[in-house]
């Protein structure tokens, strides 16, 4: 019995010492670079020695340190944020990613006033943070947070307030579907935000319906991308987000049929060739934002518009999923040397849909600051409109009647604001 404990000790000794040197001899250690709010930095230098600059963080924050080695000093520097000193430690060799939080620079702010066309604030009150904020034809939803206590507004686009009341402090998320109904968000659970009305179909009060659960909630509305007056459009991902697939869906008829299937053919073929080996260890998590193919699809005035950037062209769709027109999209692309056409970096994925101009917009972000573009749809072309230079990393931008809104601290208080300004064009990106 003694021999046996010796030699079961004996192996889980040899077992730790094989898995430290293992973790002594690591190629590469992961890890990504965060805000404040958990959002994460691109554009991040990542330094040994305070001079070698080994890595730059992408656009998901990501970073690669090559042969890591305990009590070796890192530093991360980036415009906009507080440099950062870490000392990789043993744990670090054999642990999950690093998770490096980055302060914001303090900076006081321009004044607040209109300037030219310079962003103002467009919900102004010293005592309250916005915590977020949905647009719909009504006017602007937003949640205002000041201290312990919280706040829905409802707000006109001249900013007067319509209507408001207080809610829990569990609530800080806002959700328009595609119906157009708004709903607040907790962690735990979802309600509909509804209106009493008068004879004359006047909105009176504002109330919240009744609650139902988070989960029942991402059940009903996640599959929906989008939706017209005789059916909605579901969406799937498939193979690690390389593919694709929009269907229709008739409620009333109960039936369903493929729309679109969108795949990223080339990286797809290389991790199926890859298999398990150590090029897809990692493309899967040194580099994930290289999975999830990005072709959003969007409903206005019953047609459906598909941007399928994978395949560098836009659909669109009548109300029941019968293809109208198609034309090329290709300004999110830029040509290297070779003439080989690969998506711009500076591109973020994502986009804005203008539904009083009826209008589509996306934009470009480059150390931070955000260029905003208007997308000619027959020519798949976009024309720059808005320059955001002194308001790095603006976040939720949305647009309504060429005037673009954005959330963006008010000054060293931690206090966010909504802002808007107006859209004008401009000539070159």
């Amino acid at each position: 019995m003694k021999n046996t404990r010796f030699y079961s000790f004996l192996l889980i000794l040899l077992w730790m010492l094989a898995f430290t040197a293992k973790a002594q001899d690591r190629l590469y250690l992961q890890g990504v670079c965060v805000n404040e709010k958990g959002r994460a930095i691109e554009n991040v230098g990542v330094y040994v020695n305070d001079t070698l600059l080994v890595s730059i963080t992408d656009e998901n924050g990501h970073f690669a340190l090559p042969r890591p080695s305990a009590g070796q000093k890192i530093r991360f520097a980036h415009i906009v944020y507080e440099p950062m000193t870490y000392i990789i430690k043993e744990k670090d060799l054999i642990g999950q990613e690093l998770n490096i939080e980055m302060k914001t620079k303090k900076h006081e702010l321009m004044e607040v006033e209109i300037v030219g066309n310079a962003p103002h604030i467009a919900f102004d009150n010293p005592v309250r943070s916005v915590l977020d904020y949905v647009i719909a034809d009504d006017g602007i939803y937003l949640v205002a947070y000041r201290q312990r206590n919280t706040e829905l507004l409802h707000l006109s686009f001249e900013m007067d307030t319509l209507h408001e009341m207080k809610i829990s402090s569990a609530y800080k998320y806002l959700f328009k579907d595609f119906w157009g109904f708004v709903h607040v968000i907790s962690n735990e659970n979802a309600c509909q935000v509804g209106f009493t009305e008068t004879t004359s179909g006047l909105k009176k009060d504002m109330f919240l319906y009744a609650p139902i659960s988070l989960e029942n909630f991402y059940k009903t509305y996640g599959p929906i991308v989008a939706a017209s007056d005789k059916v909605v459009i579901t969406g799937r991902y498939a193979f690690y987000g390389l593919e694709q697939y929009y269907y229709c869906v008739t409620p009333t008829a109960d039936t369903m049929y493929l729309l679109e299937h969108i795949v990223d053919e080339d990286a797809r073929d290389d991790l199926r060739r890859a298999g398990n080996n150590d090029y897809y260890f990692l493309t899967t998590n040194f580099f994930p934002h290289l999975l999830y193919i990005y072709n959003p699809i969007y409903s206005l005035d019953n047609k459906f518009y598909l941007f399928a950037y994978t395949d560098a062209e836009s659909v669109i769709y009548d109300e029941v999923g019968n293809e109208l027109e198609r034309y090329p999209l290709v300004f999110h692309q830029r040509k290297k040397w070779t003439g080989e056409s690969i998506v711009d970096k500076r591109w973020k994925k994502s986009m804005m849909v203008d539904r009083a101009r009826k209008e589509f917009y996306s934009f470009f972000v480059n150390d931070g600051m955000s260029t905003l573009v208007r997308i000619d749809l027959p020519t798949g072309t976009a024309t720059p409109v808005l320059d955001l230079s002194g308001y790095p990393f603006a976040e939720m931008l949305r647009v309504h009647n060429r005037v673009l809104y954005f959330l963006y601290p008010t000054g060293n208080n931690h206090r966010q604001a909504l802002y808007q300004v107006n859209i004008e064009e401009k000539e070159t990106l």
